[in-house]
């Protein structure tokens, strides 16, 4: 007979690769998994236990619980057991028929039986006779079917189920060191951080702030969403550090043709700072072979100089499409789309090329107290001690264009002539930064540039000085298309200009 008891046991199976350690090494794997279980499932009552290999988790909130598992790394899958059957031939045939018709009604299908500790039944025969019994309703196919049937019998019972849920896989969070990874709110660095923390390495956050409030704002809602979401059983943390003046003593330094390798390797080098005073034994980016500039061989050869730690690349060999697929899996995609590229670094053509002995050459010019200063003021943020409104949104951005709003072009010259919104004056970011004190105040300002970087921050420093001023979300394109659907609020403000 079916147990009349509604069955509370999910079955979840560790990363396959957990099996070849040393059992030393395995019973330490299993042991941060379990915590780190326990950690997830947080408030919902549980009970976990090994079994030959494999762990069993008791809870009367199954679905709940099946929820948090998703996010464990180091479950390989896991299976909520649907019912519970007497060990024998005849009421395991019963059950199926009283409660698997339905779910293989028109399908293909297969059913596999295992043994486990002392049962006895014949597994062959099981999956013989359960399957005769499911033939009238479903088709029968041993390579793929479309429902397995799984059936694990133990000495007090029989467990079936249909469900083999994936989990994130991977190895427990925990079970390496720590690293820091290097954020900056774009896709890649978040999927960087993913993938290392699914090869157990508690990872902490360094953002070099290039684009002010707003800019570090995005970034510390992605490191939250990854430390929330994922970190199950670490408690990671984000230290920002102001890299305005380490760039503005390049740029009057340095010729803008290397800024783009020197500014990485800048910011390797405030990694490491960060990474040495933590304990942290690993440096992780995420930099893809050729995505940019900066990121051809010779390049990251010059950079990779700058850091006695090892720097990790878990992304070298993705494209784009990958990335933003796996940001979409992780739950970053939204947030970071939101985030812009720092813009208008440089005029010059950057070097997909370089020599790391002229790199060196070029960084000995800079002032290296500014940098040492920077990393020595970092600011540490706790990601699990964050609230709402310590996430909010600051009132920089905005996704109109009021009609009486003075629109300023913030994009270099031969970009306005390319394109700008009608009635819009153009100041790029170096000239606006100069003069914007000498505008008048008793008009609302709206700002955009490129690439929506610039932008937010010209706009803050507008907001202190007492200035009624707002940044485009978003760069050229997104305001380009939103003007050539005729959004109303965009219309009605290029009319009024007109």
């Amino acid at each position: 007979m079916i147990h009349t008891d509604q069955p509370d046991l999910i079955i979840v199976r560790p990363a396959p690769e957990m099996q070849l350690k040393s059992w030393q090494t395995r019973r330490r794997f299993r042991n941060i998994l379990m915590n780190n279980m326990r950690a997830a499932l947080g408030e919902i009552p549980h009970e976990i236990r090994v079994d030959q290999g494999r762990l069993l988790l008791r809870t009367p909130a199954v679905e709940a619980a099946a929820e948090r598992l998703e996010h464990v790394f180091g479950v390989a899958s896991y299976s909520p057991v649907e019912m519970v059957v007497e060990p024998t031939v005849e009421a395991l045939c019963e059950a199926a028929r009283d409660r698997l018709v339905d779910v293989i009604r028109g399908r293909t299908y297969a059913v596999r039986c295992k043994r486990h500790g002392g049962a006895r039944l014949s597994t062959r025969k099981v999956e013989q006779q359960v399957g005769a019994a499911l033939n009238p309703f479903g088709t029968v196919n041993l390579g793929e079917p479309d429902v397995r049937v799984a059936i694990d019998l133990v000495e007090d019972g029989a467990w079936v189920f249909t469900q083999r849920r994936p989990g994130p896989g991977g190895v427990p969070l925990g079970v390496q060191d720590r690293a820091v990874t290097l954020m900056s709110g774009g896709f890649d660095s978040a999927v960087a951080a993913w993938y290392t923390m699914r090869r157990g390495v508690g990872t902490d956050y360094v953002f070099c702030n290039l684009g002010g409030a707003t800019h570090e704002n995005m970034v510390t809602r992605i490191a939250h969403r990854l430390a929330s979401d994922w970190a199950i059983g670490d408690r990671p943390r984000l230290f920002v550090v102001d890299f305005l003046p380490v760039v503005a003593d390049m740029r009057a330094r340095l010729p803008g043709e290397v800024w783009q390798v020197v500014l990485k390797r800048l910011m390797y080098r405030a990694g490491e700072g960060v990474a040495r005073g933590i304990g942290a034994q690993a440096l992780v980016t995420g930099e893809a072979l050729s995505q940019v500039s900066s990121q051809t061989l010779s390049n990251l050869n010059s950079i990779d100089s700058a850091s006695d730690l090892p720097v990790l690349r878990p992304l070298i060999g993705f494209d784009k499409t990958e990335i933003m697929k796996l940001a979409r899996r992780i739950g970053t995609y939204e947030l970071s789309e939101g985030v812009p590229e720092f813009c208008a670094l440089s005029l010059s053509k950057p070097l997909v090329s370089s020599r790391r002995g002229r790199i060196d050459r070029e960084e000995e010019q800079l002032d290296q107290s500014v940098l040492e200063r920077a990393v020595a003021e970092a600011r540490e943020i706790d990601l699990a001690g964050l609230t709402e409104d310590d996430l909010t949104e600051p009132d920089v951005l905005t996704d109109t264009i009021v009609a009486d709003a003075e629109v300023i072009d913030c994009q270099p010259p031969r970009r306005f002539r390319d394109w700008h919104l009608p009635g819009a004056t153009n100041h790029p970011p170096d000239e606006l930064a100069r003069r914007y004190e000498s505008l008048p105040k008793d008009r609302p300002y709206l700002l955009y540039c490129l690439r929506g970087a610039n932008a937010p921050v010209l706009a803050e420093r507008m907001q202190r000085a007492g200035f009624d001023a707002h940044a485009y979300r978003g760069g050229v394109s997104k305001l380009r298309r939103a003007f050539e659907r005729g959004d109303a609020e965009v219309a009605a403000a290029s009319d009024e200009a007109r």
